[in-house]
């Protein structure tokens, strides 16, 4: 039985509300992704088109790094879930390769509830912010003058997302828990195993190649 086929005979209930719950956050954070990485594309675009101005002509577009810093601040928000779901957090592993199968799954279960309150605090705090900026009508201290609730909503957004994601993945790994399935509670919060991380790798250098070739 290949690896894959291992891995769908573990989640025979990936058909539950919350698990298709979890399937519409990952691709919502995958689409999201694809529109950050598109939105950093653009910035870095006009920062070269800026860069050129200068250079050659002695112009300037204007708030050009105010931009670049709400569209950096939005993009980073709204990709916290996908790296989230796709295990692409970086976390110490030093102990976590030598623990046993239950330590790990107590470790995951750790690691998920304190990214959830440091989170819900962070959060919460950036909620604060935004409930000023539109209470006072706050602007940029720049010569384009933006109403700071516009990039902060975005930004809260991202933010609100993320800890909804987190909280799904603590019921979920709870639900596990008390069934005692450590496996199911790896799989979902873990680090991602060294064979997934080797395979990923060898299907980038063969796509390197082809596009070589």
């Amino acid at each position: 039985m290949s690896r894959h086929e291992t891995t769908n005979t573990q989640t025979p209930e990936a058909g539950t509300p919350l698990d298709r719950v979890l399937n519409g956050a990952r691709r919502l954070s995958r689409l999201a992704t694809w529109v950050s990485g598109l939105a950093l594309v653009v910035i870095c675009f006009l920062v070269m088109v800026e860069v050129l101005l200068r250079k050659f002509f002695g112009v300037t577009l204007g708030g050009m790094n105010e931009i670049t810093g709400y569209v950096l601040a939005v993009t980073v928000s709204w990709t916290l879930s996908f790296a989230l779901l796709e295990h692409a957090h970086i976390r110490i592993d030093v102990l976590y390769n030598i623990a046993n199968r239950r330590v790990r799954a107590l470790l995951d279960l750790l690691s998920l509830g304190a990214m959830t309150g440091f989170m819900l605090l962070v959060t919460y705090w950036a909620g604060q912010l935004l409930k000023n900026s539109i209470d006072f009508g706050s602007r940029s201290n720049s010569a384009l003058q933006v109403p700071l609730w516009l990039p902060q909503s975005l930004w809260v957004a991202g933010l609100v997302f993320f800890v909804l994601t987190l909280l799904l993945l603590c019921l979920r790994s709870l639900g596990y828990l008390w069934r005692r399935d450590t496996e199911g509670i790896s799989r979902i919060a873990g680090i991602k195993p060294v064979d997934d991380e080797v395979e990923e790798h060898a299907m980038l250098t063969d796509l390197n190649h082809a596009r070589q070739g």
